[in-house]
This record gives structure tokens, sequence and C-alpha cells, in this order.
């Protein structure tokens, strides 16, 4: 009897890992599904609010060191690389991605190099610093309009 008691507790744990596995797979799946049903206008605002945090979440110093550097990146057309933005690489903003067969050094997110626009103010006084959150949002809503209002715009000229 007990024999059986342990069979059924066997079955019971591979009916409830094969549940697992189908539950883990339907989140990721769903994940997957959501980030592929972002509009593009929500995934630049998401990316740009992650660069904001991640850098308000730099140790003070550093956070000027990266914003120097993120200013110079989206200034600059050559691909970053840890030799020329060391801070973009040593805290991910910069990262090795495989590209056909080859690891190159580019941007961790392609909205990098507007960031400089939106999410940077800089002063003789204080340098680079990073914009209050109010001046942050305020700002990205307007570049926001702009791009996505302007893409718009030709896409409906071109179905003309």
């Amino acid at each position: 009897m007990s024999s059986l008691k342990t069979l059924n507790s066997e079955a019971d744990l591979e009916t409830l890992n094969v549940h697992r596995e189908m539950f883990t797979l339907s989140a990721l799946t769903s994940e997957v599904d959501k980030r592929e049903a972002i509009i593009p206008q929500q995934r630049f605002e998401q990316e740009m609010e992650g660069i904001w945090e991640k850098v308000n979440q730099l140790p003070e110093g550093q956070d000027k060191v990266v914003l120097s550097q993120i200013w110079e990146c989206g200034k600059t057309t050559p691909s970053p690389t840890p030799k020329n933005f060391p801070a973009l690489a040593t805290y991910g903003f910069i990262a090795e991605q495989l590209v056909e067969d080859q690891l190159v050094w580019g941007p961790s997110t392609p909205y990098l190099k507007d960031f400089w626009r939106i999410g940077i103010h800089v002063s003789n006084a204080n340098g680079y610093i990073l914009q209050p959150r109010h001046v942050f949002h305020a700002n990205l809503q307007a570049h926001t309009q702009m791009i996505f209002s302007k893409a718009f715009q030709d896409g409906a000229h071109k179905l003309t």
C-alpha cells in the first residue's frame, strides 16, 4: 500500500512539474506577446524612463561621469566602445552584442543616443546633471509627440 502512495506521489509530482512548466511557458509567452504588443511610442517612453531611473540610481559623482558620456555618445556617430565610454560600459549602458556572428559594442537600448536631448541638463555651475523627474517627463512627452506625430504624418502622407 505504501508503494502505491509513493507511485501516486511521484505521479502527482510529475504532473505538478508538467503544470509548472506549462505555466512558466505560458507566462513567458504572455510576456513576449505583451512586449510585441507595445506600440513604438510606448517602447520609446519606457526605454527613456529606464535610462533615467538607471542614472538616478548611480552613486553621486558617477552619475555626472555617465551623463557626460551619454551626452558625448549622443552627439557622435561611431559605435560606442569601452575605450571611448568606459563609464557607459561599466554601468551597462553599452554592451557587447552579437552581430553577424561577431561581438560588437553598442548601446544597450537603441534610444540611448536620444537621451541627452531629454534627460540631461548642462550648465557651467553644475556640469552634467539629470533633469528633475517632472522636467524629464515634460521633455519626454514633447519629444515623443514630435517624433511620433511626424512619423505618423510621414506614414499617412505615403498612404495618400
